[in-house]
């Protein structure tokens, strides 16, 4: 599956963040402009809302509900529209926790686990169906769909985290008439419960809309080389967060050509001391960088 560049990722995480976020270029119109949420997540805003594989369809397909749209059960041939094989262990699961989850009544509360665990294989099944698999968390994890919702049957908002740890995580999001929005510091509808599911990559048009963002203009780092003495032309003056090299602005590890180097899995290493200078292990040259104060 695709996955962003390392050079996209430094992109979006050089500006600060907030709870709305930058907007990407050219989506103030055009279709992705009417972009409902899950649409951009799910697809990367290819589908409609009576397509086969949008969220409305698929839990219309796979729920029994009453007239106020209460799930009553499993519907009988949603494994046979839905046949991954992920997917029928996602609704035989779902079909023996629909008595759990319903005794503890019709609001999505995030400390219910029957309801939890509903609401993750409904979306784990809307994801396959979409193209996105669903894996494990674990320390190299590097997208989550967060899933927000008032009933645990049913999903109202949708965003795209990006996470490299937890001191280094921002959501991407949208709502209709609204531009696509990255380095939001929240999930939108916070008053909501909400659900997160592990992705391995993501959709290509995904990648490539995020490709557009071009680098902020703080950079978080002043610094001068011992050899040249000179400064480089880096705007941000913000503390640096003690012994992390981030920016306290922005987070954003700069630098990369003295102060170390990305490895191909993305990481970073650091040079080396010498005489209290910063020795690059790439080019070898010596640095001072001139930290604010906290």
């Amino acid at each position: 599956m695709p996955n962003l560049p390392m050079a996209v990722i430094r992109r979006l995480f050089s500006y600060e963040r907030s709870r709305n976020g930058q907007q990407v270029p050219n989506t103030i119109n055009g279709p992705l402009y009417q972009y409902a949420c899950w649409n951009w997540v799910l697809s990367g805003g290819t589908l409609t809302a009576d397509d086969f594989k949008s969220n409305s369809s698929i839990i219309a397909n796979v729920l029994n509900t009453d007239a106020m749209g209460y799930p009553l059960g499993i519907k009988q041939d949603a494994a046979q529209q839905y046949p991954q094989e992920g997917n029928a262990v996602d609704l035989q699961r779902m079909a023996a926790l629909l008595r759990d989850a319903t005794m503890e009544g019709p609001e999505l509360e995030q400390d219910c686990a029957p309801q939890t665990e509903f609401l993750e294989c409904l979306v784990r099944i809307m994801l396959r169906v979409n193209g996105l698999e669903p894996i494990p968390f674990d320390a190299d994890s590097r997208y989550n769909v967060i899933v927000r919702s008032k009933n645990w049957w049913n999903t109202d908002h949708w965003a795209l985290r990006l996470y490299l740890g937890p001191a280094a995580k921002q959501q991407i999001q949208t709502v209709p008439d609204w531009p696509l929005m990255f380095s939001c510091s929240k999930v939108w509808d916070e008053d909501l419960a909400f659900v997160a599911v592990t992705i391995a990559g993501l959709h290509q048009n995904q990648v490539d809309q995020l490709a557009t963002v071009p680098y902020s203009t703080c950079r978080g780092w002043v610094m001068r080389t011992k050899k040249e003495g000179g400064s480089f032309p880096f705007v941000c003056q913000a503390p640096i967060r003690s012994g992390s090299g981030q920016c306290g602005r922005c987070g954003f590890v700069a630098c990369e050509a003295h102060l170390g180097s990305y490895d191909e899995a993305g990481v970073f290493h650091w040079g080396t001391q010498d005489d209290g200078h910063y020795k690059c292990q790439r080019c070898g040259e010596g640095i001072v960088h001139v930290l604010a104060l906290e």
